[in-house]
């Protein structure tokens, strides 16, 4: 009983709504960077066109929307198969660059980190039927494989300082992927009759 004549003094209320605010802030801040890290460190597939065009976009630094994959083509080298993307970009739509991928245990393709040593155009026809021939080297657990993309009608054949020669084939454009390596000086380009073109 209050024998003073005034009325219980109310107890103050403890206001929690900043700590639970910041406390849920702090958990949602966790979760993304958790989802963040594992999104940055998951593998960088090329199973399908999409991965390929996502892997590019991460390692070489470009927007997604600007790729345009022009190749795919897998190839077996001392019992592992690799896949061999070629693109370009649409700030530099002249110069096709290679990526390279290897198959897991899983039947995964995972971006294979290699350096190009070569990648260049060696064979140039502008007028028609507009022909160009590039050239690259990659070098794949220690040895040198060719690659060559050509563009246009006129070369059929790529023959080697050897005389072995290679079909480009009926598609254009067209990608011969995972040849031995020679030096391109030594490199002849035939038509569909055999026949040098230079």
């Amino acid at each position: 009983t209050d024998f003073s004549g005034k009325g219980a003094v109310p107890m103050e209320k403890n206001n929690y709504k900043p700590l639970i605010l910041c406390v849920l802030f702090l958990v949602i801040v966790v979760i993304g960077c958790t989802f963040w890290t594992n999104w940055q460190n998951r593998p960088l597939l090329g199973n399908t066109d999409e991965e390929i065009c996502e892997t590019i976009a991460r390692t070489e630094k470009v927007k997604k929307a600007t790729i345009d994959l022009k190749q795919v083509k897998d190839g077996e080298i001392d019992g592992h198969t690799y896949r061999c993307a070629l693109y370009v970009t649409e700030d530099d739509t002249n110069h096709p660059t290679l990526e390279m991928f290897r198959q897991d245990a899983d039947g995964n393709f995972i971006w294979y980190e290699g350096d190009i040593f070569s990648g260049h155009s060696i064979y140039r026809m502008p007028s028609p039927p507009d022909t160009q021939v590039y050239e690259y080297v990659f070098p794949i657990e220690g040895t040198d494989y060719h690659f060559f993309y050509v563009t246009g009608e006129d070369v059929a054949y790529l023959a080697d300082g050897a005389g072995n020669s290679y079909a480009v084939g009926e598609i254009r454009p067209a990608l011969l992927a995972f040849l031995p390596y020679w030096d391109n000086l030594d490199t002849e380009y035939l038509d569909a009759q055999g026949n040098p073109l230079w």
